[in-house]
């Protein structure tokens, strides 16, 4: 997976659960970077519960495993952003949104991993939706201001 596009996919959860009140941190992408590489060590050294902690902090899966997401939406409960495409593009900062290829596309990309818990026991569907979210995926910009940045 590309890199940016997963820093993008922890933020956008990251913003969600801020501003659900149910995480205080959006680590910077300096940060993460660092926190993913040590992610990398703990998998080699076999480290698995210090990989599992680290993996909650890095919201790892948090939109591509069907069971932390399902988890995730018990906590999330009724979460307004998660009631409609534009609902949920209310976390993004305006020039975020206008980086898209049109409204509500990111929440298009984001709100369809929802349907992937319900689908894991039938796995025609599940392989179908996963097909529709990785197209979905590759039309969706890197918009985050983090790597729009201009030094000046």
């Amino acid at each position: 997976m590309d890199p940016y596009r997963e820093y993008q996919d922890y933020v956008m959860a990251s913003r969600l659960l801020v501003a659900q009140g149910l995480s205080l941190e959006i680590l910077p992408l300096s940060r993460y970077a660092r926190l993913r590489l040590k992610r990398m060590e703990l998998v080699k050294e076999g480290r698995w519960a210090a990989l599992e902690a680290l993996d909650e902090r890095l919201r790892y899966g948090f939109w591509t495993n069907p069971w932390r997401l399902k988890e995730a939406l018990k906590l999330l409960g009724h979460a307004p952003y998660l009631a409609s495409l534009e609902a949920f593009e209310g976390l993004l900062f305006p020039e975020e949104r206008a980086r898209l290829r049109y409204p509500g596309q990111a929440g298009e990309y984001y709100l369809g991993f929802l349907r992937l818990p319900s689908l894991v026991m039938d796995p025609l569907a599940f392989e179908e939706a996963l097909r529709e979210q990785e197209a979905r995926g590759e039309a969706l910009p890197l918009f985050l201001n983090a790597f729009h940045r201009v030094l000046g």
